[in-house]
């Protein structure tokens, strides 16, 4: 690690050391209520002492977080493809796909649990529906956001429209996909943990819920802390992607 990769890092790890210092000696000195939030070396004991729990739950969350964003990634890729290639679907469909951004698609939980049942099903749909337009949205903008003189040279070399497709409009297509593929990973754990809440009985929503009612709030903490790494963890893995699929990305830009 070079000098320019230590620089990068260590501000926002003195910032977390100053933060952590502050809130050890406010929560040992008594100026933070231990009701509102637990000094960290308690949360730290809760992931210790706590670990078969905290894992057993964030399995389940894990599954549903994930399953949901693949589900709703895939439908909205398959949405957006087939519309960019018929004009009479996006005419009919995508203003409605535009004005589902104003929806609070976490309301319609209790009428899924009912249609559904409790358990993993309905929130892995929900998770998918809240993923499903992002993704649909942001493909179809990059399917749609094409060079124009690129798109003249190419009909030029009377290039199909399957051609057309994998030379430009899908490698244009990939940096908004990725970009709403992040916001849509931020978003999966909270949706998955807000609907735990309501339709399962286990799954670190459950756990939250269930250990704030009983003031356990080292271990309310250490499952909000885990949810907060596994979001993380996922949006790492959705950079990592989105590097190796970079050579892809360029085939638009070297015709």
């Amino acid at each position: 690690m070079n000098r320019s990769h230590l620089a990068a890092i260590a501000p926002p790890v003195v910032l977390i050391a100053m933060l952590l210092a502050i809130w050890s000696w406010t929560a040992e000195s008594g100026l933070l209520p231990r009701w509102f939030l637990p000094a960290p070396i308690a949360i730290l004991n809760e992931f210790v002492s706590n670990t078969a729990v905290l894992w057993k739950h964030a399995k389940i969350t894990a599954v549903e977080a994930i399953g949901g964003c693949l589900l709703g990634t895939t439908a909205g890729i398959v949405a957006a493809l087939a519309m960019s290639g018929f004009s009479v679907l996006r005419d009919m469909f995508y203003p409605y796909a535009l004005a589902s951004r104003a929806l609070p698609l976490v309301v319609f939980t209790p009428i899924i649990v009912v249609l559904m049942g409790r358990g993993s099903m309905p929130i892995i749909l929900i998770v998918g529906i809240s993923t499903y337009f992002p993704v649909f949205l942001g493909m179809m903008r990059g399917l749609l956001h094409t060079n124009t003189e690129r798109m003249e040279l190419l009909h030029s070399l009377s290039a199909t429209r399957h051609q057309i497709m994998w030379k430009v409009r899908l490698p244009s297509s990939i940096p908004f996909l990725f970009t709403a593929l992040k916001l849509s990973a931020s978003a999966a754990f909270i949706n998955t943990i807000v609907t735990e809440w309501i339709a399962s009985n286990a799954g670190l929503g459950y756990l939250v819920m269930v250990s704030g009612q009983y003031f356990k709030l080292a271990t309310m903490w250490a499952a909000i802390l885990t949810a907060a790494i596994m979001t993380l963890i996922l949006l790492g893995v959705i950079a990592l992607l989105e590097k190796l699929a970079a050579r892809y990305t360029s085939l638009a830009t070297e015709i």
